[in-house]
C-alpha cells in the first residue's frame, strides 16, 4: 500500500517523532524528528486522525456499577457488563470499531437476552480499509501468528496479482494476497486488490472452518477473475505437500 501511495506522489513516512505543529501564512508544518534527524514538512492543509473515544459520558453507568475500561464499557464473550443484566454492542464496547461487527453483536446481545448462553461470540472479524486499491484483512498477521505458534510451525504463500489475467487485462497488476499458515492451516489473509473487501469473505470463511491452504485449490473459481489468485495460492501449497511423497515415486521407479 506504501508502495502505492507513493507511485501516486505521496510522501509516505513512518516512525516519525511529531514535536509540534505551526500555521503560518496559509500554510500548516509538521516539526518532528525522523532517524535522530530534525525535519519540518509543510502543506496547504493537515489531516489530524487520532483515533476514536467511545462517548459513555452521561449514561449513568457510575450509578449502576457498570465497568468501565480504556477502550469503552468492558463485556465478556456474551457482551454483557459487569452488571449481568446489562448488555453493551458495537463501538461502546471497545473491541471491534466496524459497522458490521456492531450489527453482529447487538444481535448476539439481543440473543443472549432472551435465549441466555445460547450466543456464540462473532468471532472472526474480517475488515477492509477502502483504499484504491482496497486493502482487506482477516485473521492474523504473519508476526502474531509466529508469537501464538511459533516461527518454525508458520508459512506464508504470496500470490502477486502481476501473474493474474484479470488484473493484467484490467490494468491493476498492483497487488497481492497473502496467505498465513500455521501447522498447514489456514490462520491469517491479507489482499491488496481492487474490490479486496469483497475478496475476503471466502478466506475469512477458510479460516474459520479450520480450512488447510492446500484446500484452496480444490474450489473451481471463476475464469477469469482476481479470485483465481486464491486458487492459484491454494494449488501452490498443495503441489508443495505433494513433493514431500516424491520418495514414494523414486522407489516405485527403482523397484520397477
Amino acid at each position: 500500500m506504501a508502495a502505492s501511495l507513493r507511485g501516486e506522489g505521496v510522501d509516505v513516512r513512518f516512525g516519525i517523532d511529531t514535536q509540534k505543529v505551526e500555521a503560518a501564512e496559509g500554510r500548516k508544518a509538521v516539526l518532528g524528528t525522523a532517524n535522530g534527524q530534525t525535519e519540518r514538512w509543510e502543506a496547504e492543509e493537515l489531516l489530524v486522525a487520532t483515533g476514536r473515544t467511545p462517548l459513555i459520558e452521561g449514561l449513568g453507568l457510575e450509578e449502576t456499577g457498570v465497568d468501565v475500561g480504556p477502550r469503552g464499557i468492558v463485556v465478556d464473550e456474551r457482551l454483557r457488563t459487569s452488571v449481568k443484566s446489562i448488555y453493551a454492542a458495537g463501538d461502546v464496547a471497545g473491541r471491534w470499531l466496524f459497522t458490521h461487527s456492531a450489527g453482529r453483536e447487538a444481535a448476539a446481545a439481543l440473543r443472549d437476552m432472551f435465549f441466555p448462553g445460547k450466543a456464540r461470540d462473532i468471532g472472526l472479524v474480517p475488515w477492509c480499509t477502502f483504499t484504491d486499491p482496497e486493502l482487506a484483512h482477516a485473521g492474523l498477521t504473519r508476526a502474531e501468528a509466529i508469537k501464538l505458534h511459533g516461527e518454525r510451525r508458520v508459512e506464508v504463500s504470496r500470490s502477486d496479482l502481476s501473474h493474474s489475467d484479470r488484473a493484467r487485462a484490467d490494468g491493476t497488476e498492483e497487488g497481492r494476497i497473502v496467505l498465513v499458515a500455521a501447522r498447514g492451516k489456514l490462520v491469517g489473509a491479507h489482499i491488496l486488490a481492487p474490490a479486496a473487501g469483497e475478496l475476503i469473505h471466502e478466506l475469512a470463511l477458510a479460516i474459520s472452518q479450520g480450512l488447510k491452504v492446500r484446500d484452496l485449490g480444490e474450489l473451481t473459481h471463476v475464469y477469469p477473475t482476481i479470485a483465481t489468485s486464491v486458487n492459484l495460492a491454494g494449488a501452490e501449497a498443495a503441489y508443495a505437500y505433494a513433493r514431500r511423497f516424491g520418495w514414494l515415486v523414486r522407489r516405485e521407479k527403482k523397484a520397477a
